[in-house]
């Protein structure tokens, strides 16, 4: 079996689309999945939408897992994407009945839907190691931007339809017999369509590519022989380097619609209306860079070291500015009901004396890291993650990538929401910048290891 001797394009680009189709729907479903379970059920609170999403999580690592071994046994990549947008499919058609579940099972059922969502999402693995092996080694950082770019624009489009969705209001139009579509599941509705629309790409515009009857995926003894065993810490680095940024996203994502309504005093839809807004021009801003990545030669001449320390710096900088530091002369406002802004001190005993962060800092500090620092450690981390190892038959490898992140998804949630609720913000703040400076701290000092895999010197022979 040899390795492809050029990027296949087309394959490339339609990861592209299917990574936008996966990712929307984790988007947009964030943005309004905990105003939704309030209204459902106005006893819902922080804790239990942390759980929807630590439920999502779980459930996209087992998806991610089973995908990789799926993919590996087969060494073909259409049928475990099936599979993923099918659970996904499923998802969305259950979360349309959730206006007529009794109101004490809405967070069970959410959390049911949010678990099979998780579970199709697993096919990012799939995703990742059929981009890696349709592309060749100087075209990874390239391909690599087409597809976190794709995920970037789904994460821009589902804030922003979300934006649009609001004008449907509680009512919204009607569908069919008792279901009606309205500002909360409109997102299930859009997501259907491009659920079907990727199953149908599947069949008839995806190709696997074969070499003397085998998958390109396959990997071969020779493969393996020429290739040296991976550098384990430079492995760790990376998933490190992963989990820790988005542990730093889910956690702030998580917490931003009940954050700024404590902190800055807002109602429940100015809160959703403000997040959605930020979130759509920190997307802008990383298409625009991915976009940069795409149709230049930029990503090949980045320095990943310099800029995945940079952008560490950068972040740890956003969360510092937005500490809430004991010498800010403005408090937050105190109340004994949060559900319309400010800080309710019959739940959280911390509302007293709670400095008030810059909201100013908050937002555009946001839309710098999380969009412009975010394409960076992406594209970079994951072409040099990809480049640690024989370029072909990676499945068990990405996986093991995508549950770094899944991890941060599943853990972040949960223990941010509780430490928050009983502790506070500045906890949290101060355990994202610990997060940070550690990681931050791995790539200085391992620099001279974080460096592509190369394959063994093939031995000469001379005729006499």
């Amino acid at each position: 079996m040899r390795i492809i001797i050029e990027t296949s394009w087309d394959v490339v680009y339609l990861c592209g689309y299917f990574s936008l189709v996966v990712y929307f729907q984790y988007a947009i479903f964030t943005t309004i999945m905990y105003t939704y379970m309030t209204k459902l059920n106005p006893s819902v609170g922080p804790t239990t939408f942390g759980l929807a999403v630590t439920f999502h999580g779980i459930g996209h690592c087992l998806g991610a897992l089973a995908a990789a071994w799926w993919t590996n046994k087969r060494y073909k990549a259409r049928k475990p994407l099936l599979a993923g947008y099918l659970l996904m499919l499923l998802s969305n058609c259950l979360f349309l009945l959730a206006d007529h579940v009794p109101m004490e099972l809405t967070a069970p059922f959410i959390m049911l839907c949010r678990f099979l969502g998780g579970l199709g999402m697993g096919n990012t693995s799939t995703l990742r190691t059929t981009l890696t092996a349709h592309s060749m080694s100087d075209d990874r950082a390239k391909a690599m931007s087409v597809f976190i770019g794709g995920r970037a624009l789904g994460l821009i489009l589902g804030p922003g339809l979300q934006l649009i969705f609001l004008f449907f209001g509680d009512t919204g139009l009607h569908l069919f017999g008792p279901l009606y579509i309205h500002s909360h599941n409109a997102a299930a509705f859009i997501s259907m369509i491009l659920n079907i629309s990727a199953i149908v790409a599947l069949y008839t515009l995806y190709h696997e590519i074969e070499r003397n009857g085998n998958s390109c995926s396959q990997r071969s003894i020779e493969d393996d022989e020429n290739w040296p065993c991976p550098d384990k810490l430079a492995m760790f680095v990376c998933m490190l380097t992963r989990y820790c940024q988005n542990f730093t996203y889910y956690a702030i994502e998580t917490l931003a619609p009940a954050f700024i309504m404590m902190m800055f005093n807002m109602e429940r839809d100015a809160a959703v209306g403000i997040m959605s807004v930020v979130f759509f021009i920190s997307g802008v801003f990383a298409i625009t860079l991915y976009s940069t990545f795409i149709f230049s030669d930029i990503a090949r001449k980045l320095n990943i070291g310099k800029v995945n320390t940079a952008s560490l710096l950068i972040f740890s900088i956003y969360i510092l500015a937005t500490y809430q530091w004991p010498f800010i002369p403005k408090n937050v406002v105190v109340n004994t009901d949060g559900t319309h802004g400010g800080c309710d001190y019959s739940l959280y005993s911390w509302c007293l004396g709670l400095p008030k962060a810059s909201q100013e800092f908050f937002y555009i500090g946001y839309i710098i890291s999380f969009g412009g620092c975010v394409p960076f450690i992406n594209v970079g981390d994951a072409t040099l993650y990809s480049k640690l190892f024989n370029p072909v038959g990676q499945a068990l490898e990405q996986s093991l990538y995508d549950v770094s992140q899944i991890f941060a998804r599943v853990v972040a949630p949960v223990l941010c929401t509780a430490i928050y609720s009983s502790f506070g913000p500045q906890r949290v703040w101060e355990l994202l910048f610990s997060q940070l400076f550690f990681v931050t701290a791995l790539w200085i000092a391992f620099a001279h290891r974080m460096i592509p895999l190369r394959p063994k010197p093939r031995p000469v022979f001379y005729l006499e």
